[in-house]
Parts: structure tokens; sequence; C-alpha cells
């Protein structure tokens, strides 16, 4: 089951660090994006150091199951947030990718706390 954790974690880490720093950065369709959902740029700004915060998290929790833990729920709850803003702003097939996410967070916990 670690081998497992690990792997997810790793997915997510890259995916988040992926998605977290195009916020960052101020990638003109994520800004598009928070325009279309009704939030400020702020918002985006720290959507985006949130979701680096659970890469990083997700990283050092390959050799602390208690970040992976912490990193899993930060993510977790951030993809609820996400997939409430899709619900509310987008067609409804955009749901399932923070779903999904969502999902993989669940599992790490999972994971970790069985190992």
């Amino acid at each position: 089951m670690e081998i497992a954790a690990g792997i997810i974690q790793v997915i997510l880490g890259l995916l988040f660090a992926f998605s977290g720093g195009t916020k960052v950065a101020g990638m003109r369709m994520q800004v598009a994006n928070f325009d279309r959902y009704g939030y400020p740029q702020w918002f985006r700004v720290f959507t985006g150091v949130v979701e680096l915060v659970g890469a990083a998290g997700m990283v050092v929790g390959l050799f602390a199951d208690e970040a992976a833990i912490a990193a899993s729920a930060l993510l977790g709850v951030t993809m609820i947030g996400a997939a409430y803003t899709d619900l509310r702003k987008s067609a409804p097939v955009f749901v399932v990718p923070p779903l999904v996410l969502f999902g993989l967070c669940v599992a790490v916990v999972i994971l970790q706390v069985a190992d």
C-alpha cells in the first residue's frame, strides 16, 4: 500500500504544482476563469499558493506520512470548492476532474492511515 500511496502522491504533487503554478503566474486562461467564476484575482493567487503548498506537502509526504495526510486534507477541501464552483458556473462535465482529484486525496489519506 505504501507504493500505491507514493504513486498517487507523486501524481497529485505534479498536477497541483502545475495547476498552482499557472494560477500564481497569472496564465491568461486562469485569469479568465476566475473572472468568469466571479472571484477576485487575489483569490486566484491564493488558490495557486494553496495548491503549491499542497503539492510540496505531497512530496514531503513521501518521507513523512503526516505531511501527506495534511496535504491531502488541504487539497481535498480545495477540490470540494472547485467542484462547487464548477457546479455553479460551468457545464456539469467540468465537475468530474475536481471530484476525481478529491477521490485521490481521500485515497492517499486511507492508504497512509492503513500503513
